[in-house]
């Protein structure tokens, strides 16, 4: 393959096939002057007769085969080698390719892939354990969410007030008040000298009766401490906190002024920051003032997913918001309610108990009393929830449909009753009671003695490890909600409805791996809330093998990573964020990681049927 405007466009192809989207542009362009274009017919079956090497699929599909049946299916962007690996490790011979359509076919060598594989380890490893890597390199995201990885050039103050070395104290000053700014640099020949702030004027000037007449050198601060202009926030926080400034000038790579940086430029920056969002939270006094400041909740959500910032970390981040706004509501309605009559917990269960809340959730809380409560008490309690549920409302965490919720009676009792109604689930483990269960038994002290929470949590757990017939109730419902994918390996899309040929990401993607981790957890006495801290436990009580429980672990964090670009990607259309996707909207790549976590999920769901369904 020679022909430059050729050779281009099976570049740009490779460029979004796995292992080869991570290569450089001449790289790749190597690897695709050494390609064989291949054509064949469908039912073709292959042999040794086609050649050696690596088959990449331009288009069309070829079925991998074997005595007992079909073993995986490949697309376009996908690769096989007809001397690969199976699974185990082991070379196999009875297995065989069948091409189920025409297609068109990229062929790499043997030599020229062994030669790629030696110049690129990450190549090597990728083809050594494919298809555990494959999900794993796909899922394992970088990024920083800190507003301090911000350069400085970024927030700074641009057009600093520069004067001369003779420029007297009195024309400092006037320039200062004129440019509204707390600082002057002091310059010769464009060459930085020296600073002079608000503070130099009052504690040098003023408290010294030094005649302003005299020159600004006099009182400048010489050689300031000064920030590169590749300098982070955090270098210059950590500047201003080790010098005990507020000021920091900014220098370009010739040293000469390029802007300066104040505690108030870092103020500002700060306004997008998940930490200071949260601080903010918990110190606003109105409800009118946190509605104000949840509204800016999704465009921050959007921000932290396109720059790249871990699924887990903004997952945890949004549940801290939720957090913070719950505490805040609390501490109100006790300020207008006095006290409470005894010790309380308030309860988050779901996705906030677990520490997986996105955006567009509605609320699913209770309020667990202690024992000591008498009857009287119980109106303050039933005060309490209306009020913190009205005002997660009014902030966006919709009512839940299903009422579960602390200002539901239901919802809201004492220990020994709460313990009782759990009971009664487990032993007649109903359809509505399998339901209530998915959602209780996630749950989490948000505010008030979590003394309580736990020992509830320990009830729950010493009785489901025990309880088969629950255990299996529950492994029925895992299973209903199997991943959307065929066993020819294609997606199975919504057939009607406003979302049709649609992914429903939530209930058929990350739903089962919750359920999964949920279920061996209950079964083995782990108390364990959050999914990824679940299928660690697991890992490490020896329940799960650890390459399982990566593996779930991955398959989790990218289809919740698809799930968040999709839910940006909407708040960006000025769109309510929902949890479907249209996979034809999806890169390959996408495609192909979605494939295989979905693979995942239902090889852990084969473990399931054999483990709990006939409970015993």
């Amino acid at each position: 393959m020679s022909d430059k405007a050729e050779l281009a466009l099976v570049s740009d192809f490779l460029a979004e096939c796995l292992p080869f989207d991570s290569l450089d542009p001449q790289t790749l362009e190597d690897v695709a002057r050494q390609l064989r274009i291949k054509y064949v017919r469908r039912h073709h079956r292959f042999s040794a007769m086609d050649g050696d090497g690596l088959y990449i699929l331009r288009s069309g599909v070829v079925d991998e085969q074997q005595e007992s049946g079909l073993l995986q299916r490949f697309e376009s962007g996908e690769s096989f080698s007809l001397n690969g690996h199976s699974r185990d490790g082991e070379v196999t011979q009875s297995r065989y390719f069948v091409a189920i359509e025409d297609c068109l076919i990229y062929r790499l060598p043997d030599d020229a892939l062994r030669s790629l594989r030696r110049q690129h380890r990450h190549i090597d490893r990728f083809f050594h354990a494919r298809s555990e890597r494959l999900l794993r390199r796909a899922a394992r995201f970088r990024g920083q969410p800190s507003f301090l990885m911000q350069p400085v050039t970024s927030v700074m103050s641009q057009q600093p007030l520069e004067v001369g070395p003779e420029t007297s104290i009195a024309q400092t000053a006037q320039a200062m008040t004129e440019r509204r700014v707390s600082s002057a640099f002091v310059t010769r020949d464009e060459t930085l000298m020296g600073i002079v702030t608000d503070r130099d004027l009052r504690s040098r000037v003023l408290a010294q009766g030094l005649s302003p007449d005299q020159t600004v050198a006099s009182i400048m601060t010489e050689n300031p401490c000064a920030l590169a202009s590749d300098a982070t926030l955090f270098d210059a926080v950590l500047e201003m906190t080790n010098r005990g400034v507020h000021h920091l000038p900014v220098l370009d790579e010739a040293q000469q002024l390029l802007g300066v940086l104040t505690t108030s430029d870092v103020n500002v920056a700060r306004e997008d920051d998940p930490i200071y969002f949260v601080q903010r939270v918990s110190r606003l006094s109105t409800l009118t003032a946190l509605q104000e400041q949840l509204a800016r909740l999704p465009n921050l959500f959007r921000q932290w997913v396109e720059a790249d910032t871990p699924v887990t970390q903004i997952t945890q981040m949004t549940t801290a918001v939720s957090d913070a706004l719950t505490r805040r509501l609390i501490d109100l309605a006790e300020q207008s309610l006095g006290p409470a009559p005894c010790d309380y917990c308030w309860l988050g269960f779901g996705s906030q108990a677990r520490g997986e809340q996105l955006l567009g959730g509605d609320q699913d809380n209770g309020l667990l009393i202690d024992n000591a409560a008498i009857d009287d008490d119980m109106a303050w309690f039933a005060q309490l929830a209306d009020f913190v549920c009205a005002g997660l409302n009014d902030c966006g965490y919709d009512y839940c449909p299903g009422d579960v919720m602390a200002k539901s009676e239901k919802w809201r009792k004492r220990a020994a009753d709460w313990e009782a109604m759990v009971d009664g689930w487990m032993t007649s483990p109903s359809a509505s009671a399998v339901m209530h269960i998915s959602i209780f038994f996630d749950l989490r002290a948000i505010a008030g003695s979590r003394s309580l929470a736990e020992a509830l949590q320990q009830h729950m757990l010493a009785h489901s490890q025990r309880n088969t017939i629950f255990l299996a109730a529950l492994a029925e419902n895992v299973l209903a909600s199997s991943p959307p994918l065929s066993m020819f390996g294609r997606f199975l899309l919504e057939r009607s409805g406003e979302h049709q040929h649609s992914l429903d990401l939530k209930k058929r993607g990350v739903l089962p791996v919750i359920e999964l981790a949920r279920l061996h957890s209950l079964a083995n006495g782990i108390p364990a809330v959050n999914t990824h801290k679940r299928l660690q436990a697991l890992a490490r009580a020896g329940q799960m093998s650890l390459a399982d429980s990566r593996n779930l672990e991955d398959a989790f964090t990218l289809i919740n990573g698809i799930r968040l670009q999709q839910q940006a990607a909407q708040i960006a259309a000025g769109d309510e964020p929902d949890n479907y996707c249209d996979p034809r909207q999806l890169t390959r790549l996408q495609r192909s990681h979605l494939k295989q976590a979905f693979r995942v999920v239902h090889q852990a769901e084969d473990i399931i049927k054999l483990r709990y369904r006939a409970g015993n």
